[in-house]
């Protein structure tokens, strides 16, 4: 099975120039990782497992939020998209950290 979504597929994402666009797959990658999330977790905007599964204890905080807030206004606000777009060390945006559980998430809507 080919992945759907790959670091490198979701950077080029990120990289349009049509920050509409950009603010729609940001804000639904967050919500698909945000539906990971326990019960608990949603509510505690923390994370509490470490299954890999859901937000890293670093993002569950801004991660749980920016979520809840694109679910309440379909859209996000500049710094919100630049905190998951902007460059890491690694060059890559901090998004793309979520690469292999965002394929996961589109294998299992793909069945």
């Amino acid at each position: 099975m080919s992945a759907i979504v790959t670091r490198e597929s979701l950077q080029a994402m990120l990289s349009n120039e049509n920050t509409n666009y950009v603010k729609m797959v940001v804000g639904r990658a967050l919500v698909a990782i945000f539906n990971n999330q326990t019960e608990s977790e949603k509510s505690e905007n923390d994370t509490e497992e470490r299954n890999g599964i859901g937000f890293s204890g670093a993002d569950a905080r801004s991660g749980t939020l920016t979520a809840k807030s694109f679910l309440k206004n379909k859209t996000l606000a500049d710094w919100q998209l630049e905190k998951w777009i902007a460059p890491q060390k690694n060059g890559f945006a901090r998004l793309t950290k979520y690469a292999k559980q965002l394929d996961e998430i589109a294998q299992a809507k793909k069945k």
